[in-house]
Order: C-alpha cells, then sequence, then structure tokens
C-alpha cells in the first residue's frame, strides 16, 4: 500500500514524457495487413532501425507484398481441466475470473473439446523475403485486475501501451527488458510506453502488489500471429502464398503444437488445433498438479 501511496505522488511526475509525444494508434490490435508494404520495418522503439532490420532480415530481403490469404479458427484443449491457482486475490476479487486458474478455457463440447482462451497461433516456414509489421503499437487494457489477455504477441520493433481502465495504480513492467524508471499507469490516463529489446519471451508483471497481474508475452519477428480470444477463436490476415507454411499454437502451461497448411489467395482457411494438458507428476507438485505448469520449451516461432 505505501507504494501505491508514493505511486500516486510521482506518477504525473514519470508519465510527463517528451514535448510531441505521438499518441498510441487506437486501433494498435488491428489485424496487420501487407498488401501495401511500407518502406521499411516499423520501429517504435528507442533502438537504432538499423538494428531492427537486420534483426529483421529486412536490411538484405524484399518486403513481402504479393497476394495473401488468411487463416482463422478455434485451439481446443483435451485431457484434464484447468485447476486452480493459489493466489491472494483480497485486494482485488474480481481478478480470481481471469487468474484463478491455470489457464481460462470455455465449456465442453461433445467430445469434451474446451474452447481454450491466451493461446499464441503463428506461422513459420517462409523464406526469401521479410513480412513487415504496419502498426507502431500494441495496446493492452487493464481492466477488473486483469489484463485483457494472458498471452500477449508483439511484433519486434513495436512498442508495448498499457492502459489502465480500473480506479488503482499499476506500475507494469517486462521482465529482463530495459527500464530505466518506474513506470505507473494512473486510473484512465495515458498508456504506459514498454518496449522489448529484442525477440523473445517476456513476463508482464506489475511492480506494485498485484502479484497475481501476469502475462506472457511473445515479441516475434513477423506480423502472422495472433492470441485467441475467451472462444478460443483467432484468425491471422496478411499471410503469403506460393508455399506451405506451418501453423502452430502454444500455451505456456499446456505446450505446442502445429499444423501444415496451405495458404491461397483471397481465400480464409479454416484450421482448427488441439492441445492436450497433463498435469505434472513430480514428487514435489500437488495431487493434481495444482497451479503448477509443466515448462513447455521455447515456441517453434523463436527456435
Amino acid at each position: 500500500m505505501m507504494a501505491r501511496a508514493l505511486a500516486a505522488v510521482f506518477a504525473p511526475l514519470v508519465l510527463l514524457g517528451c514535448p510531441g509525444e505521438k499518441k498510441p494508434d487506437p486501433s494498435a490490435d488491428a489485424a496487420p495487413s501487407v498488401s501495401a508494404a511500407p518502406s521499411g520495418p516499423v520501429n517504435a522503439t528507442p533502438m537504432p532501425s538499423a538494428s531492427i532490420a537486420a534483426m529483421l532480415g529486412a536490411d538484405r530481403l524484399p518486403a513481402y507484398s504479393g497476394p495473401t490469404g488468411s487463416i482463422e479458427g478455434t485451439v481446443f484443449v483435451t485431457g484434464e481441466p484447468a485447476p486452480e491457482v493459489q493466489e491472494d486475490f483480497s485486494k482485488c476479487p474480481s481478478g480470481a475470473k481471469t487468474y484463478g486458474k491455470l489457464f481460462r478455457e470455455g465449456p465442453p463440447s461433445p467430445n469434451g473439446a474446451r474452447p481454450l482462451a491466451d493461446a499464441l497461433v503463428g506461422v513459420t516456414g517462409y523464406t526469401g523475403f521479410y513480412v513487415p509489421e504496419r502498426r507502431e503499437a500494441k495496446l493492452v487494457t487493464i481492466a477488473d485486475c486483469a489484463f485483457e489477455r494472458r498471452t500477449i504477441d508483439v511484433t519486434f520493433g513495436q512498442r508495448l501501451d498499457i492502459a489502465n481502465k480500473t480506479p488503482m495504480l499499476f506500475a507494469p513492467a517486462l521482465s529482463g527488458a530495459l527500464s530505466p524508471a518506474l513506470m505507473v499507469a494512473p486510473p484512465n490516463g495515458d498508456p504506459v510506453h514498454l518496449y522489448p529489446h529484442k525477440p523473445g519471451y517476456y513476463k508482464l508483471t506489475d511492480r506494485f502488489d498485484s502479484t497475481f497481474l501476469k502475462a506472457d508475452v511473445y515479441v516475434l519477428l513477423h506480423p502472422l500471429h495472433a492470441v485467441t480470444d475467451t472462444g478460443g477463436h483467432f484468425r491471422i490476415d496478411g499471410m503469403p502464398v506460393g508455399t506451405k507454411l506451418s501453423l502452430f499454437t502454444r500455451l505456456a502451461a499446456i505446450g505446442e503444437t502445429a499444423k501444415e497448411v496451405e495458404v491461397l489467395s483471397g481465400v480464409v482457411h479454416k484450421v482448427d488445433l488441439t492441445l492436450t494438458y497433463s498435469p505434472p507428476r513430480d514428487a514435489g507438485a500437488p495431487e493434481g498438479g495444482r497451479g503448477k505448469a509443466k515448462d513447455a520449451g521455447p515456441p517453434l516461432l523463436l527456435k
């Protein structure tokens, strides 16, 4: 509580920013399109643009601007139901709705499969070009003491914006990312800007006392990715055609699977993916693996 009181004093100083700073694009979370490729990769970070281009291959490969297709579908989970987790929600009971179980799933269908929320979906397999991102930022909101998704997908070069729509103060931070100052997100104020400095995996947390407020953040090398909603649905637009791609899905608490797809111009392909949850059975795990997740290993898109 002391941290929140101090933050109320210092938050305006932290969030003043630089004169003329651009406001985040409210449509930053829209699906990408590569039908009209930009002249170079997006860079909304403090990093040199040459470093971003080199990491994406934009310094040696052309940007894809050919015909595209789309993939949409549902990610399901089978196996045992999500166990409850051991967290203290007394300061914000509504957080239990999002974080009360190891993962979020919907009601079962007749075959027992349940739609899986917060699953990362992406593709691998294309070569000879890079697919450019077109949005400067990924906008994520905090509401009801929770991030809107427990998994967040960002393209390298994008800025991660966190907007607080609650009456409380939060200090969002990326584990492993450079953060010289405490960034405070005031109630209904301007978003906090976070800058992943390399592709890979990060944990988004709150530096104040909301220990349950967290999300898995994946910073990927192209915009061909999505995260499933509470109904398990996803859609990825702007998919290059003319080659077979590997469509994968991943949830850190469960694991990963992939399926080969062939994209056709102007076609929306329907593809469903299924993960199976099997709780860990090591000697230190409570019966049923309550609140524990196995290590799913590095995701395919980051290998």
